[in-house]
Protein backbone atom coordinates (compact mmCIF):
# COMPACT_ATOMS: atom_id res chain seq x y z
CA UNK A 1 0.00 0.00 0.00
CA UNK A 2 3.06 3.03 0.94
CA UNK A 3 4.35 2.11 -2.56
CA UNK A 4 0.64 2.63 -4.13
CA UNK A 5 0.79 5.72 -2.53
CA UNK A 6 4.51 6.56 -3.52
CA UNK A 7 3.72 6.14 -6.90
CA UNK A 8 0.05 8.07 -7.11
CA UNK A 9 2.36 11.43 -5.30
CA UNK A 10 4.93 10.65 -8.11
CA UNK A 11 2.99 11.15 -11.03
CA UNK A 12 0.47 14.29 -9.04
CA UNK A 13 4.06 16.02 -8.21
CA UNK A 14 5.20 15.44 -12.03
CA UNK A 15 2.23 16.71 -13.24
CA UNK A 16 2.13 19.62 -11.45
CA UNK A 17 6.19 20.44 -12.24
CA UNK A 18 4.63 19.75 -16.11
CA UNK A 19 2.19 22.46 -15.83
CA UNK A 20 3.72 26.06 -16.89
CA UNK A 21 3.65 28.85 -14.99
CA UNK A 22 1.15 30.96 -17.68
CA UNK A 23 -1.33 27.60 -17.97
CA UNK A 24 -3.39 29.25 -15.70
CA UNK A 25 -4.23 32.05 -18.26
CA UNK A 26 -3.35 34.94 -16.82
CA UNK A 27 -1.03 36.70 -15.98
CA UNK A 28 0.45 38.18 -12.96
CA UNK A 29 3.75 39.58 -11.83
CA UNK A 30 5.90 42.34 -11.16
CA UNK A 31 8.21 44.18 -13.72
CA UNK A 32 11.01 46.46 -12.19
CA UNK A 33 13.45 48.54 -13.79
CA UNK A 34 14.10 52.35 -14.02
CA UNK A 35 13.80 55.34 -16.70
CA UNK A 36 17.58 56.42 -17.40
CA UNK A 37 18.68 59.83 -19.89
CA UNK A 38 19.37 57.85 -23.28
CA UNK A 39 22.79 58.86 -24.31
CA UNK A 40 22.83 61.44 -27.52
CA UNK A 41 19.73 62.51 -27.11
CA UNK A 42 17.90 66.12 -25.97
CA UNK A 43 17.88 65.34 -21.79
CA UNK A 44 14.44 64.40 -21.04
CA UNK A 45 12.19 66.33 -18.39
CA UNK A 46 9.95 64.39 -15.97
CA UNK A 47 6.64 65.80 -15.05
CA UNK A 48 3.88 65.12 -12.74
CA UNK A 49 2.59 61.78 -14.62
CA UNK A 50 4.13 59.05 -15.80
CA UNK A 51 2.30 56.88 -18.58
CA UNK A 52 4.15 53.49 -18.75
CA UNK A 53 2.80 50.85 -21.48
CA UNK A 54 3.67 47.31 -21.62
CA UNK A 55 2.43 46.13 -25.67
CA UNK A 56 3.00 42.73 -26.73
CA UNK A 57 4.78 42.28 -29.71
CA UNK A 58 2.97 39.87 -32.14
CA UNK A 59 5.15 38.40 -35.14
CA UNK A 60 3.00 38.57 -38.37
CA UNK A 61 3.01 35.81 -40.76
CA UNK A 62 2.40 35.15 -44.36
CA UNK A 63 3.56 37.81 -47.36
CA UNK A 64 3.23 40.84 -44.66
CA UNK A 65 5.53 39.19 -42.40
CA UNK A 66 6.69 41.95 -40.03
CA UNK A 67 5.32 42.61 -36.38
CA UNK A 68 2.84 44.39 -34.46
CA UNK A 69 2.33 45.81 -30.90
CA UNK A 70 -0.93 45.21 -29.12
CA UNK A 71 -1.93 47.00 -26.26
CA UNK A 72 -1.35 44.78 -22.81
CA UNK A 73 -1.44 47.14 -19.96
CA UNK A 74 -1.30 50.79 -18.99
CA UNK A 75 -0.23 52.33 -15.91
CA UNK A 76 -0.80 55.61 -15.06
CA UNK A 77 1.78 56.57 -11.64
CA UNK A 78 2.35 60.11 -10.15
CA UNK A 79 5.52 61.21 -10.20
CA UNK A 80 6.97 63.23 -7.47
CA UNK A 81 11.11 62.85 -9.04
CA UNK A 82 12.55 66.09 -10.78
CA UNK A 83 15.99 64.26 -12.32
CA UNK A 84 16.23 60.67 -13.85
CA UNK A 85 16.76 57.89 -12.94
CA UNK A 86 13.22 57.32 -12.40
CA UNK A 87 12.69 53.97 -10.30
CA UNK A 88 9.46 51.82 -11.00
CA UNK A 89 7.33 49.34 -10.25
CA UNK A 90 4.81 47.83 -12.38
CA UNK A 91 2.11 45.00 -10.85
CA UNK A 92 1.15 43.52 -13.87
CA UNK A 93 -2.53 41.95 -13.73
CA UNK A 94 -4.08 40.60 -16.89
CA UNK A 95 -6.19 38.01 -17.77
CA UNK A 96 -4.09 36.90 -20.71
CA UNK A 97 -1.26 34.85 -20.27
CA UNK A 98 2.25 36.72 -19.91
CA UNK A 99 3.37 38.01 -23.67
CA UNK A 100 6.83 36.30 -24.51
CA UNK A 101 7.76 39.06 -26.06
CA UNK A 102 6.77 42.56 -24.84
CA UNK A 103 7.99 46.48 -25.18
CA UNK A 104 7.59 49.12 -22.45
CA UNK A 105 6.95 52.92 -23.90
CA UNK A 106 7.12 55.76 -21.21
CA UNK A 107 5.79 59.16 -21.53
CA UNK A 108 5.20 62.03 -19.40
CA UNK A 109 2.51 64.69 -18.53
CA UNK A 110 1.53 67.30 -16.16
CA UNK A 111 -2.09 66.20 -16.61
CA UNK A 112 -3.39 63.14 -15.08
CA UNK A 113 -5.89 62.84 -18.17
CA UNK A 114 -4.78 59.80 -19.55
CA UNK A 115 -6.50 61.45 -22.96
CA UNK A 116 -3.59 64.76 -22.30
CA UNK A 117 -1.32 62.33 -23.82
CA UNK A 118 -2.84 62.51 -27.26
CA UNK A 119 -4.46 65.37 -26.89
CA UNK A 120 -2.13 68.20 -25.50
CA UNK A 121 0.61 67.40 -26.92
CA UNK A 122 2.89 68.19 -23.97
CA UNK A 123 4.93 65.08 -24.15
CA UNK A 124 8.37 66.21 -22.06
CA UNK A 125 9.79 62.66 -21.52
CA UNK A 126 9.55 60.03 -24.18
CA UNK A 127 10.86 56.46 -24.67
CA UNK A 128 10.66 52.88 -25.43
CA UNK A 129 12.51 49.50 -25.32
CA UNK A 130 11.73 45.88 -25.44
CA UNK A 131 11.63 44.00 -22.50
CA UNK A 132 11.68 40.84 -19.90
CA UNK A 133 9.19 40.75 -17.13
CA UNK A 134 12.06 38.55 -15.09
CA UNK A 135 14.80 41.30 -15.27
CA UNK A 136 15.44 44.53 -14.28
CA UNK A 137 14.55 46.79 -17.24
CA UNK A 138 16.46 50.25 -17.77
CA UNK A 139 14.40 52.65 -20.38
CA UNK A 140 16.53 55.01 -22.39
CA UNK A 141 14.19 58.53 -22.30
CA UNK A 142 14.96 61.58 -24.32
CA UNK A 143 12.97 65.04 -24.27
CA UNK A 144 10.37 65.57 -27.36
CA UNK A 145 8.04 68.63 -27.35
CA UNK A 146 4.55 67.58 -29.95
CA UNK A 147 2.19 70.01 -31.09
CA UNK A 148 -0.76 69.06 -32.70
Amino acid sequence: MTSFVSAIAAVVTSLVVAIPAGASGACKTTLRGELVQSPDLPLASPRKFLRLTLSEIVRGDGAYGGERRQEFQTFMIPNTMTTLPIPFTLNVDNPRDCPAELRLSAETSDKDDPMSFFTHGDFHLIGAKRVRLDEFEQIPVHSQLRRF
